[in-house]
């Protein structure tokens, strides 16, 4: 329940901020929270070029946490067992939260507040994985993410990047456990 409050939130706030405080009409807000200016070739090339890079992200986080002793992942994997007993239903979810947090923030946040602090609250966000790790992993990645998108100005490079990103990390996390 908590999570659908916090899904219609993330969509309903960038809306209420850019339509009664900003006062935008409604093509500048889709125009500004859903930005599509490539081609879809494009989109899909650099959308696999962020997953790679957010994929190294991750590699080059592993070392440091195995290094430093941080190691609580095995947390992650208890939600994810819990969360994928209906694979469908959690592919779904996932599908529509990844798009609904690229929209949140990256395309609302990161222009209101800034890379950093959006990244901040991104790695906040993922603390009912009930992981330390977690949480520093969701906030350097959410600040390549944050990066990718402030230089490419695409929702839909985000999308596929974080969306694959996700996918993978699922798999690994199944496939381990």
């Amino acid at each position: 329940m908590l999570d659908f409050v916090l899904l219609v939130l993330m969509i309903t706030m960038p809306i209420f901020w850019l339509r009664i405080i900003k006062k935008k009409s409604w093509g500048k807000i889709k125009q500004e929270l859903i930005p599509i200016k490539k081609n879809p070739f494009v989109e899909l090339v650099g959308g696999v070029k962020l997953f790679f890079a957010l994929l190294i992200g991750f590699l080059l986080l592993s070392m440091v946490f195995n290094l430093s002793g941080i190691n609580d992942l095995e947390k992650v994997s208890e939600v994810i067992a819990i969360n994928s007993q209906n694979i469908t239903l959690y592919l779904i979810v996932i599908i529509i939260m990844v798009f609904v947090e690229e929209l949140f923030f990256r395309s609302f946040l990161v222009k209101q507040i800034g890379l950093i602090p959006s990244s901040i609250i991104f790695g906040i966000a993922h603390i009912g994985y009930y992981s330390i790790a977690q949480v520093i992993g969701a906030f350097a990645l959410g600040l390549m993410l944050a990066y990718w998108f402030k230089q490419n100005n695409s929702i839909t490079q985000n999308y596929l990047g974080h969306l694959l990103y996700n996918l993978f990390a699922i798999i690994l996390y199944i496939l381990s456990g």
